[in-house]
């Protein structure tokens, strides 16, 4: 149950530290007093949205701490222990808003994300405000009862993973064949860049070594003359560089032995003639290699202009960057013609999808239409109670011939309220005082069956009055047995029957408005039921109506 309350720069209200005990406590006040101030502010420390002009002092931070006391609850310990914290049966949710705009959640002092304070204190409390009333018309809203009532949430849960894995499916096949018509001509462009490419049979460094025979080739009577007539000057005729330096030799020999320098000098011409000698024949090898035919020639050419074509049109400096290309060319092909076999897989996936889906929402009907069977003659006997003797609800569930977000299933309340008038849905009939009715009646259904230790109703009694109010606080009262039970009301009819009563009210400072709630004692409590019956300042009568109220109110 929610023990305390402090709130620090909230709004008006500047600092407040309240105290809450089990049972029914109602929460009274004038029309714009804070009463929905304070319980924007505990909607904060549940992980609500903050709305960052509610700071007052933008210097000073907005803190607000809920302590709650729970007992016997391990799905909150198997919630602990997932987020790795210590689980205390005294639970502190603190919310702080700087005026810098950040906002910062802790649990028992400890830094915890928005989303999981969110998820733990959804086990912890309910808030039921005006406009869920309204809800109620909603098909959504009425899907989401019904399922709470009958239990199935879970399976519900489980039909809408299911559900969604489907539109993912469905969304990867569509575009998976939007590829596949796409990729048509794709593939016929990318297999005649791989022929092309396969038939020209690159090899890297063949562009270098063409070009230079290309060279050689346009040169090729030039280097045949130099050749020849560096064969004529090393080695041929009487006169050549050979023949002169083997005179020379042989002349040193025969005076080597008279003159020793020049021993030396024969022995560095006699190297000289060698090299000239080798120097020869290396140009008489190269006379070979060097061909004239202009053939040769437009051969290298010719696919040297291949080469360079192909350099061009794929945006390349060399044969190996085309190789790459190459390579990612026919993987990308080899994507595109697995096209075929994912939307097979796909398709197999939708179908084993689609029955699964279908199982579980079956399973789902049934266990709404037979929690429905049970539901309608509870809901009978708590709008009779209401004030509504010939109040009439039903629920009508239509098979759907495809699957919904919300199941197989159409489901539709309906209601009258009077005698001989058949039942229509609720968002056709009901007015703002029978929504107030039939959502306290589906809410009672709900508490009984919820482990939530509080529960807290925001001027739910919206359009009721006098017996009929009575009579939703005897409910309400009936509710808080098991329950904590925490109502904003104006209706006296209903606050009599708390076992608790504060009252909210808005003081002038001087220099600006704050809100100040106060615990009434029994006495304030007469005063203050008396004035929500007549006005202030309360007529004796009407404090002695007060009285009688609170005398005739019995468990």
């Amino acid at each position: 149950m929610l023990t305390r309350l402090i709130i620090q720069n909230y709004a008006i209200i500047p600092q407040l530290d309240l105290q809450f005990q089990p049972g029914l406590s109602v929460i009274t006040g004038e029309t714009g007093a804070g009463k929905s101030i304070l319980l924007g502010a505990l909607g904060l420390a549940l992980g609500r949205r903050a709305d960052f002009r509610i700071l007052q002092d933008e210097d000073s931070k907005c803190i607000v701490e809920a302590h709650f006391e729970v007992h016997d609850h391990p799905h909150l310990v198997e919630l602990f222990t997932r987020e790795g914290l210590d689980f205390d049966s005294n639970i502190i949710c603190r919310r702080e808003i700087s005026g810098g705009g950040r906002s910062r959640s802790f649990v028992n002092d400890t830094p915890v994300q928005l989303k999981w304070l969110q998820e733990l204190t959804g086990h912890l409390i309910e808030l039921h405000q005006q406009h869920d009333n309204l809800a109620l018309q909603s098909k959504e809203y009425q899907v989401n009862v019904l399922d709470t009532l009958c239990g199935s949430t879970s399976l519900y849960n489980e039909y809408r993973t299911i559900y969604n894995q489907l539109l993912q499916l469905k969304s990867e096949l569509h575009k998976t064949k939007e590829i596949e018509l796409s990729s048509a001509r794709r593939k016929d462009f990318l297999q005649f860049q791989i022929e092309e490419l396969e038939n020209a049979k690159l090899t890297p460094g063949e562009t270098e070594k063409l070009e230079e025979t290309q060279n050689i080739l346009k040169h090729a009577e030039t280097i045949d003359l130099t050749l020849e007539q560096l064969q004529k000057i090393l080695n041929e005729g009487p006169h050549s560089i050979n023949t002169q330096l083997t005179t020379l030799v042989k002349q040193i020999d025969s005076v080597r032995h008279v003159s020793p320098p020049l021993s030396s000098i024969g022995e560095r011409i006699d190297a000289l003639r060698l090299e000239v000698q080798d120097l020869a024949l290396e140009s008489g090898r190269l006379e070979g290699l060097v061909q004239k035919e202009p053939a040769n020639l437009a051969r290298v050419e010719s696919r040297l202009n291949q080469l360079y074509s192909l350099f061009k049109k794929y945006q390349s400096k060399d044969e190996t960057e085309i190789i790459t290309q190459f390579i990612a060319l026919k993987k990308e092909l080899e994507e595109l013609s697995s096209v075929a076999d994912q939307i097979e897989n796909l398709e197999k996936k939708i179908s084993d999808t689609n029955h699964s889906l279908q199982k579980t929402a079956d399973r789902l009907s049934k266990m709404r239409r037979n929690g429905s069977g049970k539901i309608i003659p509870q809901m009978t006997v708590l709008l009779h109670e209401l004030g509504m003797p010939n109040g009439q609800f039903s629920i009508k569930i239509d098979p759907l011939t495809s699957p919904a977000p919300d199941g197989m299933d159409d489901i539709q309340f309906f209601f009258s309220a009077n005698k001989g008038v058949a039942v229509q849905p609720i968002q056709v009939v009901a007015s703002g005082g029978e929504l107030s009715r039939l959502s306290l009646a589906l809410k009672s259904l709900y508490a009984a069956q919820s482990k939530l230790p509080t529960i807290i109703f925001d001027e739910i009694d919206t359009g009721i009055s006098g017996e009929v109010a009575w009579r939703m606080g005897q409910l309400i009262r009936t509710l808080a047995k098991g329950h904590q039970v925490l109502m904003i009301t104006h209706s006296p009819q209903i606050a009599v029957h708390a076992q608790v009563q504060y009252h909210v009210s808005k003081i002038s400072t001087g220099k600006k408005d704050i809100s100040a709630i106060e615990l009434l004692n029994p006495n304030q409590r007469l005063v203050e039921i008396a004035k929500m019956l007549s006005g202030d300042p309360p007529s004796k009568e009407a404090l002695a109506n007060a009285k009688s109220l609170v005398k005739s109110v019995k468990d």
